[in-house]
């Protein structure tokens, strides 16, 4: 079965991750969210890929939900001493990451080939793509005015209530040539456990036109009412939507024909499948590397069953 899958840095990285374990290289494609992409001291800083490609690295920092594990700061702490702001935590590793993306794409690559590059170097098989090789860039409105999705999510702590969110680029964004292909040869295209509105949404305005919705399976990133990571409910909220299971099935309705939801959220099936939507019923919580690779082998094993049919 090939897959593609469409994944935020966060929980959708971690189902990246299983996923990688199971199915033939070739077979898996996984598009990354660059809507959370920024430039800092002229590196192109992508944290969702980043996280994605340090996860299937196997060198992710999960004690602190970014970066290398084990990194040192040492070039952050001379920015500093500079009088540089440093809210914006690089490790030394990381920036030899942005070093080598910013090279490759003055010389002249594509964002996706670069990435490709880097995929490369660290060994890993699975195909990492960029949603698309064009600037799309997630602003969020909120009371303290409007900010980049790194300012609020980093510089303010996700405090400020958000009221509304643009993709600034969106208009003359096209999908990487790669993601188009991936979801199209894909027999299913899944959607991570990642944020609705800050992981998913930057994707779909690029690429949702090439999704069938037969096809398309997501995974709820919110689980009796509480967010898998990070601030996935409180967003929902501030943007009025329903911070629910249902909620999420309600966001994805027009997109997915299947969600998987937790077993604490069962009681809300009927009310899903009055939006049209089928529903698989898990223990959607990945506790480490047993727990993704769990989710992801009971996932396989329903769409399998049920392809073609």
């Amino acid at each position: 079965m090939r897959v593609a899958l469409l994944s935020g840095g966060t929980g959708g990285a971690r189902l990246a991750s299983g996923l990688a374990a199971l199915i033939p290289p070739e077979d898996l494609s996984i598009i990354a969210n660059t809507g959370d992409d920024e430039e800092f001291w002229g590196l192109l800083v992508s944290p969702d890929v980043d996280a994605i490609l340090y996860r299937l690295a196997g060198i992710f920092n999960d004690t602190t939900g970014f970066g290398v594990r084990d990194d040192t700061f040492h070039a952050q702490a001379m920015l500093g001493s500079l009088g540089e702001q440093t809210w914006f935590q690089l490790g030394d590793r990381d920036i030899g990451v942005h070093l080598l993306r910013a090279s490759l794409l003055r010389g002249g690559m594509r964002l996706t080939e670069a990435v490709a590059h880097l995929t490369r170097g660290f060994g890993i098989e699975v195909g990492v793509i960029p949603m698309s090789d064009d600037p799309v860039r997630t602003r969020i409105g909120t009371d303290a005015g409007e900010l980049s999705m790194q300012d609020w999510f980093v510089g303010q702590r996700c405090v400020p209530a958000v009221h509304k969110m643009r993709f600034a680029g969106i208009d003359t964004a096209r999908p990487s040539p790669e993601a188009v292909a991936a979801v199209r040869g894909a027999d299913a295209v899944i959607i991570g456990p990642s944020n609705p509105l800050l992981s998913v949404d930057p994707i779909l305005a690029v690429l949702g036109d090439e999704l069938d919705r037969e096809r398309v399976t997501v995974v709820s990133p919110v689980v009796g009412g509480q967010s898998l990571k990070g601030p996935t409910v409180d967003m929902l909220r501030d943007m009025g939507e329903e911070a629910t299971a249902f909620g999420v099935a309600r966001h994805y309705a027009g997109i997915a024909a299947t969600i998987v939801i937790d077993r604490v959220d069962a009681n809300s099936l009927e009310a899903i499948h009055s939006l049209g939507m089928r529903t698989i019923v898990d223990d959607i919580v990945m506790d480490g590397v047993d727990g993704e690779k769990r989710l992801a082998a009971s996932l396989l094993h329903v769409l399998e069953s049920t392809d073609g049919s």
